[in-house]
């Protein structure tokens, strides 16, 4: 979740593009979203030792300047801040997501952050992130990546892509085998880009949360309507059927709004 000052910024940005409906609606998606959330996701597994478009991260239209950075540590933010870029000033609990283990892979123009995604290598870190509660085994070098956010001035630029091999490269370092992640089926920016990079489609997540009560359910995908990168072809998928019921809470909007 990004801060108040962002969140006004990117209202305007959604006025002067998309206009005064679409920022309506957005606006009462947020509000109800603090007390019932409703949504169908389609959830990916992306194998960083298998990914075909490791060669080099693609050049992104028309910026200059571009740094990616990987923050671990409240130190790092810290340091980052010093040097005149703008992560804790943009990112709202970005201190306790750290605190708890989360990672947040960074992308910047100038000074400005065009693009966070975080993961989560534990539970504890996942919690943070106030992501639905679908499967992902920890145990087994698998992390959640989730909460992505592209600055709206930097939107249908490339930056998923560009995002996603970089932090790909730190995902090997640590020698993670899968990562997971949701995003919902309304999202049609991040379904869209997400098709541009080597993911796994693996099955379906109903999610229903009523104040501080969440429900999941993953319907695993049939053979035909799964959608498989070549690289990843011969991995088997995470199967069965789930359902989990937790007492967390969060307020929460749509898994990697990213915009691309």
């Amino acid at each position: 979740m990004v801060k108040p000052n962002v969140l006004l910024r990117t209202g305007k940005e959604i006025l002067r593009t998309e206009g005064p409906v679409s920022l309506a609606r957005r606006a009462c998606d947020l509000a109800s979203a603090s007390f019932f959330e409703r949504q169908t996701y389609d959830l990916y597994a992306h194998y960083p030792p298998n990914d075909r478009t490791l060669s080099e991260a693609r050049p992104v239209s028309g910026l200059a300047h571009l740094r990616h950075e990987i923050v671990t540590t409240n130190q790092q933010a810290d340091d980052l801040e010093v040097e005149g870029l703008e992560f804790r000033s943009s990112v709202n609990n970005a201190r306790k997501r750290l605190d708890r283990g989360a990672v947040a892979s960074c992308v910047f123009a100038g000074s400005e952050l065009a693009n966070v995604v975080w993961v989560a290598p534990t539970q504890r870190a996942k919690d943070s992130l106030n992501e639905p509660p679908f499967k992902v085994d920890f145990s087994k070098n698998e992390v959640w990546v989730g909460d992505g956010w592209t600055n709206p001035k930097y939107r249908r630029r490339g930056l998923r892509v560009y995002g996603h091999l970089k932090g790909t490269q730190f995902l090997l370092s640590r020698g993670i085998t899968v990562s997971r992640y949701a995003i919902a089926k309304r999202n049609t920016a991040s379904q869209m880009s997400t098709r541009k990079v080597d993911v796994h489609r693996y099955a379906e997540g109903r999610y229903v949360r009523l104040l501080r009560w969440k429900f999941c359910r993953e319907i695993p995908l049939s053979e035909g309507q799964q959608e498989l990168p070549v690289s990843s072809a011969a991995l088997t998928p995470c199967g069965g059927e789930s359902r989990c019921a937790t007492g967390d809470t969060g307020v929460r909007l749509a898994s990697h709004d990213t915009g691309d």
